[in-house]
Order: structure tokens, then sequence, then C-alpha cells
């Protein structure tokens, strides 16, 4: 990574540098349970869609997309509302970016009234589990055999974050457009 970073909300343009991020978890491992690397076209609308709800934040070095995070839908029904599951990618991991992603993403999502963050994690995946740990979440479900990739069955991990504390009648979470 260069020395200039810049964090800064999702545009649609950002979906190629995205999705080159995103193709190696999906061809060379069982980070992501998706089996094969979308088109860019459903790859954008999805992005898109998520973005028109939810935080979504990019990292750029030197005009390269260098890591993205997240929040997104945990299940649609209504009383799911408060609830979102978030997601962070790197090109390259270990360098502090995941950190400087989520706790942005974190705070804007308290503001906007959610109350519980999941992160879903493949395992093994100590960083990932370590890294999500050290922002406050805690592991609270774990799913045996959860899916099948590459001939292998899988573990999956939940862990979640309190954002902010549940009261009865509070008001709906803010949806709004990702945002800086």
């Amino acid at each position: 990574m260069g020395k200039h970073l810049h964090i800064r909300a999702y545009r649609s343009s950002d979906a190629p540098g995205i999705l080159a991020i995103y193709r190696p978890f999906v061809l060379e491992g069982a980070v992501t349970f998706e089996i094969e690397v979308p088109s860019l076209d459903s790859f954008t609308q999805r992005l898109d869609s998520i973005a028109s709800r939810f935080p979504f934040l990019v990292a750029e070095s030197e005009g390269q997309i260098v890591g993205y995070a997240y929040a997104a839908t945990h299940r649609e029904r209504i009383a799911y509302q408060w609830a979102v599951e978030t997601s962070v990618y790197l090109s390259q991991p270990g360098q502090g970016l995941g950190r400087r992603l989520y706790e942005p993403l974190l705070a804007e999502l308290a503001n906007r009234g959610f109350v519980w963050a999941y992160a879903v994690i493949t395992l093994p995946n100590p960083a990932s589990e370590g890294f999500h740990q050290a922002l406050g979440y805690e592991p609270f479900a774990l799913y045996k055999d959860a899916g099948q990739k590459q001939g292998k069955w899988c573990d999956v991990a939940w862990m979640r974050k309190r954002l902010n504390d549940s009261t009865p009648g509070m008001p709906e979470p803010r949806f709004l457009p990702a945002c800086d």
C-alpha cells in the first residue's frame, strides 16, 4: 500500500476494483461460500443495492482499491431490522487496514440505531476471529458442517458486537445510502 490511503464511501465505479479483491476469495478458499465469481454487472447491482441502505466504505491507495467493508441485511423479516452482518475484504491483510475500515463502519451503524453487528466466519480462520475479537465481537454460535466448498465441509462461527442497547419500542434503525 502506498503512503496516501483514503477511506471513502462506495461508488458504483468501484465495483471492478472490489471484484478484483473478492475474486481470489471465491476461487481459492472458503472465506465466502460463493462458488462462482459473479459477473461485473450482477456484482455491481449487488453492491449498489447494499450501498443504497447501509454504510459501505472503500479504502483507496494511489488510485487502487485495496480494501472495503460494509454492512448488509442480516435476515429479511422486519423483526431482524436492528441486526446487520458486517464484512471486510482486503487485498493485503495484516497492515491495520481492516481496523481503519471497520471502526468508522461500526460507529456509523451505531449512529444509525442498529443494535447488533454480526460477523460470519468460515473456520479455521484465526486471523479473522482475532480481528473481530479485538474490535469487541464475541463468539456466540458455531454451525458445524455449515457448507461445502471445494470438496470440504466447513464450520462457520458467528460473532456479534453490541452497537446499542435494545429497549422496548425503540425506533427503527435508519437505512440510508453509504456515506463517508
